[in-house]
C-alpha cells in the first residue's frame, strides 16, 4: 500500500511553497494557539464522530492562524491534503467569486434578470415573478421557488430552471436550491465563453496556489456549480486565506476587496427561526443569514459549506480559517467542535513555546487513521467463492462475492455494468479501483469515474465476516456483513415458523445472508435476500 505523507509542524525546514508568505508552517504558539487545544480538538472529533458506529469521520483538516499552517493532518487511510475530496456544496463559493469576477470585468450587474440572459430559453409561459428574478437572486437563495429540482442527468438543467414554479416572489424568500447556483456557472460560461473550471483557474487559483481543483459538468457540459467540485484540504484553505485577506494574496489583489465584503455580508435570513425571533448570533451557525454562496456564522465568522462536513471557516476577527473535509451527519456538532477547543482559547499575542506539548500534538498528527476492520479470518471458509444476488436497489448493485488469493482475500463488488474486484486488507487498509455509477451526466450523489477505495474486513466475534470499503475521493463508504442464520423450527396454533437465531463463531450450517449500505448522498442499504 501506498505510504502516506503527512505534514506537520515539525516539518518546518524541509517544507517550501511558492507561497510560503501565506502559507509557511510555524508552530501554534507563535500565533497564540497552543498545541494543547489543538490536540483537544483532534481528541474531540475522534470521540464525537466515531468511523465506526456510523456516525462518520474526519477525513482531514488545515488549521491557519494570521496566514501561517499551524497544523494540518488526514486520517488514513485519507489522504487529504494531497488528493482531491469532493466538496458538494462548497463548490457554490467558489461559483459566486467566479460572478464577482464577470463583475468586475464589466461583463455582468448582479442585477440583471436572468431570463435576459437567456432569452433562448424562454418557456411558453412566462410569469412575472420570473421576469422579476435578477442574479442576485440567485447568489442570496431567493430565486423563489419553494423545491430544489431534482434534475435528471438527461435533461437539459438551464431549460428545466425556467420551467419550476416560482411561488414567491424573488428577492423575498429564502430558499436553498442548487439548481440556482447552476444557473450562476451557467452565466459564468455564457458571458465570459470559457468553461467555469478554466475561468476560474486563470483568474484565482494559479494565482493563490491551487493546482489540482476539477468538477464534474451536467449533460450539457456546463459545471454543475452548486456541488461537483473536488480539491484537496489544502487548497480550500488558499481559497478561505485568500478571502480572509480581502481578496489579497502574496501582496497582490486577486479578487476585488468589495467583492469578498459583499460576498459575505449577510444579504438575507437564513430559516424563519431567526425572523424577528433570534438575534443574529444567538440559535444555531445556520440561522446567522446567507450572503452570496457563503453561509454567515456565529463568533461574526463565514463559512463555505458542504454536505456531510466539508466547510472552510472564516474568522476575521480572530484571523483563522479552519478548512475540513469529512463524511458525517452533524455539521453543527462539526463546527462546535472548533469553537469550543479552538476559537475559544486564542490569544492576541504569541505564547510560550512548548516543545513537549507540540511534540505530543505532532505524534497524534502522524498517527491518525480510521482503525481497520478488528478480527482475524478464523471461520472465512463458509463465505468464500459464493456469488450473492442482490435485491434490486437503486444503485444498481447487483452481486458480491469473497475469495481467497494467496493469503489474502478480495471482493467482487458488481455494480451496474461494472466488475470490481478488489483486495482486502485484515488488520490494514488494502488499496483498489472501483467504478460506480455508468450515468452518462452528474446528478447530485453520483459516483463518476474510476474511484480509489480501501477496504479493510475480519471475522467479528459473533462470527459475521465484516468489511468497509472507503472511496476516499468521496464522503462515501460501502459497509457489507456476511453472516450465517441458523433456521430452526417452531411450531405454534397457526403454523411453522422459520426462526433465523445468531450463528456461534464456529457455526457453518445454515444459510447466508449478505446485508449492506452505502452510506453518502443518494446511498442505499442493500440485502441478499
Amino acid at each position: 500500500m501506498k505510504k502516506i505523507k503527512y505534514i506537520t509542524v515539525a516539518s518546518l525546514l524541509v517544507v517550501k511553497s511558492l507561497f510560503a508568505a501565506e502559507m509557511e508552517y510555524a508552530t501554534p504558539e507563535s500565533q497564540g494557539v497552543s498545541s494543547e487545544s489543538i490536540l483537544a480538538w483532534i481528541n474531540a472529533c475522534e470521540k464525537a464522530f466515531s468511523a465506526w458506529d456510523g456516525s462518520g469521520a474526519v477525513h482531514g483538516f488545515v488549521i491557519l492562524r494570521n496566514g501561517k499552517t499551524i497544523a494540518e493532518g488526514s486520517w488514513k487511510p485519507f489522504n487529504t491534503l494531497e488528493e482531491t475530496h469532493m466538496l458538494y456544496s462548497h463548490s457554490k463559493s467558489f461559483t459566486s467569486t467566479a460572478i464577482g469576477f464577470l463583475v468586475d470585468e464589466g461583463k455582468l450587474d448582479i442585477d440583471e434578470r436572468v431570463l435576459e440572459i437567456f432569452p433562448e430559453l424562454t418557456p411558453t409561459n412566462v410569469t412575472e415573478n420570473l421576469k422579476a428574478m435578477r442574479v442576485r437572486d440567485l447568489l442570496t437563495m431567493n430565486a423563489g421557488a419553494k423545491k430544489d429540482h431534482r434534475i435528471a442527468n438527461y435533461e437539459d438543467w438551464a431549460r428545466k430552471f425556467f420551467e419550476k414554479e416560482l411561488q414567491n416572489k424573488p428577492g423575498c424568500s429564502f430558499k436553498y436550491d442548487s439548481d440556482a447556483t447552476y444557473m450562476l456557472a451557467a452565466i459564468v460560461e455564457k458571458r465570459s465563453q470559457e468553461k467555469l473550471m478554466d475561468y476560474l483557474d486563470k483568474r484565482l487559483f494559479k494565482k493563490i496556489g491551487i493546482e489540482k481543483a476539477w468538477s464534474t459538468t451536467s449533460p450539457q457540459g456546463i459545471a454543475c456549480g452548486g456541488w461537483g467540485m473536488n480539491m484537496t484540504t489544502r487548497e480550500m484553505a488558499r481559497f478561505g486565506l485568500c478571502y480572509l485577506q480581502n481578496g489579497m494574496w502574496d501582496g497582490k489583489n486577486v479578487i476585488h476587496p468589495q467583492w469578498v465584503q459583499l460576498a459575505t455580508a449577510r444579504h438575507t435570513f437564513s430559516g424563519w427561526r431567526n425572523v424577528g425571533v433570534r438575534a443574529l448570533g444567538e440559535g444555531s451557525d445556520w440561522e446567522q443569514g446567507y450572503g452570496f454562496q457563503f453561509w454567515r456564522c456565529r463568533n461574526n465568522g463565514y463559512r463555505a459549506d458542504g454536505a456531510a462536513g466539508q466547510l472552510t471557516l472564516v474568522y476575521p476577527d480572530y484571523n483563522l480559517v479552519v478548512s475540513v473535509n469529512a463524511g458525517l451527519g452533524n455539521m453543527q456538532k462539526e463546527i462546535d467542535l472548533v469553537s469550543e477547543n479552538i476559537l475559544s482559547n486564542l490569544s492576541s499575542s504569541p505564547l510560550k513555546e512548548n516543545p513537549k506539548a507540540l511534540k505530543k500534538l505532532n505524534d497524534k498528527i502522524s498517527s491518525l487513521e480510521i482503525s481497520p476492520a478488528k478480527g482475524d479470518l478464523k471461520g472465512i471458509e463458509k463465505f468464500l467463492d459464493k456469488e450473492f444476488s442482490i435485491l434490486k436497489n437503486h444503485r444498481g448493485i447487483k452481486s458480491v462475492k469473497l475469495y481467497k488469493k494467496g493469503d489474502n482475500i478480495r471482493l467482487v463488488f458488481k455494480v451496474n455494468d461494472e466488475v470490481n474486484d478488489i483486495p482486502v486488507g485484515l488488520g490494514a487498509w488494502a488499496e483498489g479501483e472501483m467504478r460506480f455509477d455508468n450515468l452518462k451526466g452528474e446528478t447530485l450523489g453520483a459516483l463518476l469515474g474510476s474511484q480509489k477505495v480501501m477496504t479493510s474486513g475480519a471475522i467479528q466475534e459473533d462470527g459475521s465476516y465484516k468489511l468497509r470499503t472507503y472511496l476516499t475521493g468521496t464522503t462515501f463508504y460501502i459497509d457489507l456483513n456476511f453472516k450465517v442464520e441458523v433456521v430452526q423450527e417452531s411450531t405454534d396454533k397457526a403454523a411453522t415458523q422459520k426462526i433465523a437465531t445468531k450463528v456461534q463463531k464456529d457455526k457453518v450450517n445454515g444459510d447466508i445472508k449478505v446485508e449492506g449500505i452505502l452510506w453518502g448522498m443518494n446511498g442505499t442499504k442493500f440485502s441478499s435476500r
